[in-house]
């Protein structure tokens, strides 16, 4: 598992910064479109690491590539974690300027795990629900999992709601084996 506490340092700063010049959406889609282009393996991304290369001749052609084709802030932003060496961690932290923005916009993720596919209708309703509880925008994330028999398992956050047969199942079972007859 990667440390993110540096991901999160240079997502924060550009998470100020574009929030001051109200640019945070559109440098969240440049961001999630630059990922892909500069990530390891690509040409950019290897043209961007090879070593041989002088920082100066990088610099240049990163400034030439993204002139006019995203927001200044986010190329001045890709300019300053390439000069810093944090290319490596570039899809770290447009991660947690994502969730920082999600945070920021009332967005919370939650996790669904049931047995059988939910109908539209009922992710509709269960989602309605969720966000009714939670008072944020809720995003779903469904998951099929056969071993939970029935009903479903939420999790939002540090939050859990656990309705399924299995575990309703094992809590007779312990009750049943705690009992004496």
């Amino acid at each position: 598992m990667r440390d993110s506490t540096v991901a999160a340092r240079y997502a924060k700063a550009l998470f100020i910064l574009t929030e001051r010049r109200g640019e945070t959406d559109r440098a969240l889609e440049d961001l999630k479109g630059l990922r892909a282009v500069v990530a390891p393996g690509t040409r950019v991304g290897g043209y961007l690491a090879t070593p041989q290369l002088l920082l100066a001749d990088k610099r240049r052609a990163l400034a030439a590539a993204l002139s006019g084709r995203c927001v200044r802030s986010v190329a001045v932003f890709l300019d300053l974690v390439l000069r810093k060496k944090r290319l490596p961690e570039f899809d770290l932290i447009v991660a947690e300027y994502e969730a920082l923005v999600e945070r920021a916009r009332g967005i919370v993720h939650a996790q669904v795990v049931s047995a059988v596919p939910l109908a539209d209708a009922e992710q509709a309703r269960l989602l309605a629900e969720l966000q009714r509880v939670t008072g944020k925008t809720v995003r779903l994330y469904p998951q099929v999992d056969p071993a939970v028999i029935g009903g479903a398992y939420v999790r939002i956050g540090d939050r859990v709601i656990d309705r399924t047969v299995k575990t309703l199942l094992e809590r007779i079972e312990h009750q049943l084996t705690a009992t004496s007859v």
